[in-house]
């Protein structure tokens, strides 16, 4: 098994703050509406699609133009070198020149540090409802409501009233952790307090869930 080493700037930190540096933010809102839409049963979640959108062409990363420049230019290869490779420090490469040959990347031991804290603060944001305002402050999250019981005895799942705004246009959308799964549950207008939960009641009743499992744990309204 070859390794290859085509990171040559191991002071670039893969985090949150890149995200907000590089991510194409009408990029990732096209993502909101379609690809991340829970209908659309996407394996890949917010953060995923977050990375993703960090890859344009204002994106002057020294590791990303070196690997497309001497090893895999195609964009699903550029894709996993960056949401694998170099965010979760993951060392199989799946994209060999030779299909014949596997191929393992040298990973910097300071990338692994970073990426452990990396994944632990989107987790705390995920399950707070703020990834979203922490990655850009075009959104604003409204309101917020945590359930239990829908995916196992104090499994929480939690639920954002989020207002996206890009310049004097506004919109609203209904944005859920549930399970494994961090998507948007549906654009709509924008909702009081008592409609919004009625919303996250027929999302759950809509897919088999209730009684015990509409059972509200906590209320966390932004003011």
């Amino acid at each position: 098994m070859n390794e290859i080493n085509p990171i040559i700037n191991e002071k670039i930190k893969y985090d949150l703050d890149y995200i907000k540096e590089n991510i194409d933010l009408k990029e990732f809102i096209k993502v909101l509406k379609k690809d991340l839409l829970w209908d659309c049963q996407s394996e890949l979640i917010v953060i995923d699609y977050a990375i993703r959108c960090c890859l344009n062409d204002n994106n002057k990363d020294a590791n990303i133009i070196n690997y497309k420049k001497n090893y895999n230019n195609t964009s699903q290869a550029v894709e996993e070198f960056l949401a694998l490779n170099l965010y979760n420090c993951e060392t199989e490469h799946f994209w060999s020149k030779d299909p014949l040959s596997s191929e393992t990347i040298k990973i910097p031991k300071t990338f692994f540090k970073t990426s452990k804290n990396f994944n632990k603060e989107v987790d705390e944001l995920v399950n707070s409802g703020d990834l979203l305002e922490r990655i850009s402050p075009i959104f604003k999250k409204l309101m917020h409501w945590e359930f239990v019981g829908e995916q196992g005895k104090n499994e929480v799942d939690n639920h954002s009233f989020y207002q996206l705004t890009i310049n004097s246009s506004i919109e609203y959308f209904y944005l859920t952790m549930n399970g494994d799964y961090n998507h948007v549950v549906k654009f709509c207008d924008e909702l009081n307090e008592k409609e919004f939960v009625k919303e996250i009641v027929g999302f759950k009743l809509d897919r088999g869930f209730d009684g015990k499992e509409n059972f509200i744990i906590n209320n966390l309204v932004k003011k």
